[in-house]
């Protein structure tokens, strides 16, 4: 995990970025983790706070994932592919997007039903913050997050993240909703 070597913003474009922790692996998703991202990501509970229509079928999730590399290619955003260390099979996503000047970014996260309340979106959020400061160079990482969406509030308050106030009628996906705005500060980095 020491990650004391500090890179620049298009440094860290040069390769997809693998994270470790204690439990996961978060690495780029491949075409072979379609059928798993699928899996999960059609479950309803998963999409409720989403704002995006979950993916019509496995061909669909690959097209996303080529989607997704071409933006990392960009260097507009990171999603990571949340794998339990010794399965290697997808149970969520991490995203790091929206960079602003290389010193802002939205942070975004799924994790399959079956996964819930183990810990592991914490830990995942754990380790792609400090990157995201340390590797990144941001000064402010923020969330949105629907008001009802009392699991992802409360992980958020986990990581520190401080209630910044309420967005009336904001665009989330493809939805109009009152959403909360979420920051943390590089100086509150703990």
């Amino acid at each position: 995990m020491g990650m004391e070597i500090k890179m620049s913003f298009n440094e860290s474009f040069q390769e997809f970025p693998i994270i470790e922790t204690e439990r996961l692996i978060l690495r780029e998703l491949q075409s072979e983790d379609a059928e798993d991202y699928f899996s999960y990501f059609s479950n309803k509970e998963v999409t409720m706070y989403w704002g995006y229509d979950c993916p019509k079928d496995v061909k669909t999730v690959a097209s996303t994932f080529v989607r997704f590399s071409n933006a990392f290619k960009r260097k507009d955003m990171i999603v990571w592919g949340i794998s339990e260390k010794g399965t290697d099979k997808i149970i969520g996503t991490c995203i790091l997007g929206n960079f602003v000047r290389g010193s802002m970014a939205n942070i975004s996260y799924n994790l399959s039903r079956e996964q819930w309340k183990r810990g592991f979106m914490l830990e995942a959020i754990g380790a792609i913050i400090p990157f995201g400061f340390n590797n990144l160079g941001l000064h402010r990482i923020q969330a949105l997050v629907m008001p009802e969406n009392n699991a992802s509030i409360s992980l958020l308050e986990k990581c520190n993240f401080k209630n910044e106030g309420l967005l009336r009628a904001y665009s989330f996906g493809t939805l109009f909703t009152d959403t909360l705005i979420y920051s943390l500060l590089v100086e509150e980095l703990n």
